[in-house]
């Protein structure tokens, strides 16, 4: 008797494939960004805005979440520690984690790429 492996829904999105995968280095800033959206992949690359106060490495793992919820809400950012968590609305979240020098973000269908480069990431790196 031979069992079926069981596939449950990933309703979390843990396991979503990032094949747009670009790095950018300038002098000691080193810059890694993963995407499973071209577009933001590449506009996270060309913004520079990661190293502005901060240098170092940084890895970025972006997933442009197309089934999550979304609504216009203001920005709300929670400190807590090395961690610090930026919400908009109920399906944008993006959490810097300043120990292991990562950002790792969930981004609605409504949200654009201009806004996540330009006011987003710049808000959670700044604030």
């Amino acid at each position: 008797m031979t069992e079926e492996p069981c596939w449950h829904p990933d309703l979390l999105r843990r396991f979503v494939p990032t094949p747009y995968v670009f790095s950018k280095c300038d002098g000691p800033n080193r810059l890694f960004v993963e995407s499973n959206d071209l577009e933001i992949a590449l506009s996270v690359r060309q913004a520079a805005i990661v190293y502005r106060n901060r240098p170092g490495s940084l890895l970025c793992t972006l997933i442009r979440d197309m089934a999550g919820p979304v609504d216009c809400s203001e920005i709300t950012i929670v400190s807590d520690g090395t961690l610090r968590v930026l919400y908009l609305g109920r399906g944008t979240i993006l959490i810097l984690d300043h120990e292991r020098s990562e950002l790792l973000g969930f981004i609605a269908r409504n949200v654009k790429v201009q806004e996540l480069v330009s006011s987003l990431i710049p808000a959670l790196l700044d604030a």
